[in-house]
């Protein structure tokens, strides 16, 4: 089993970042799609005629359409988050930075193939009215080469140069 609670920012954690956003922006575009078409059904079913059921449909819509973008962006702001406290958790002597470079610039690479591979998807003639409701997924993932640059950059920053020992312990007797 593994343990994860010395689990601290390493060189994946920008490849993590980048396949999850670009997961999450497939996973919630299909929904944007569905979830309106759920909704229309529903009211033109007329299965439920009360107004409660009228208030839920016109709140699953509601959902479909404003909820998710604001879904994405919370999830899109908390992993950016997490990338910079698992980078500021991080103890790593200055020799490693080439392998941070390479790692970002590996990362970097991919995002522009998953950028293209989301804008391939997106532009399919069902999907496209969704993703023009859906502007911030859009907007993330068209810059997603540059989010993921300045993401990491600001990664590999903090984790060179916060003040550390690279024994693991405070100096002493030093000034």
């Amino acid at each position: 089993m593994i343990c994860l609670k010395s689990k601290k920012g390493d060189l994946p954690d920008m490849l993590i970042f980048l396949v999850t956003i670009f997961v999450f922006a497939i996973g919630l575009l299909v929904l944007a799609f569905v979830v309106p078409s759920i909704a229309d059904g529903l009211s033109d079913a007329g299965l439920n005629e009360s107004s409660g059921g009228y208030d839920a449909i016109d709140e699953l819509s509601e959902l479909g359409a404003n909820g998710l973008q604001k879904g994405f962006f919370f999830l899109f702001v908390g992993f950016i988050m997490s990338t910079m406290i698992t980078a500021f958790l991080t103890r790593t002597h200055p020799i490693f930075l080439f392998m941070y470079i390479f790692f970002l610039g590996v990362t970097l690479f991919l995002g522009g193939y998953l950028g293209n591979a989301f804008e391939q998807f997106a532009s399919s003639p069902v999907l496209v009215d969704t993703l023009g409701s859906q502007g911030l997924i859009s907007v993330v993932m068209q810059n997603i080469v540059i989010i993921t640059l300045i993401t990491g950059a600001l990664s590999i920053i903090i984790v060179f140069a916060k003040f550390s020992s690279f024994f693991g312990g405070a100096r002493q007797g030093g000034l």
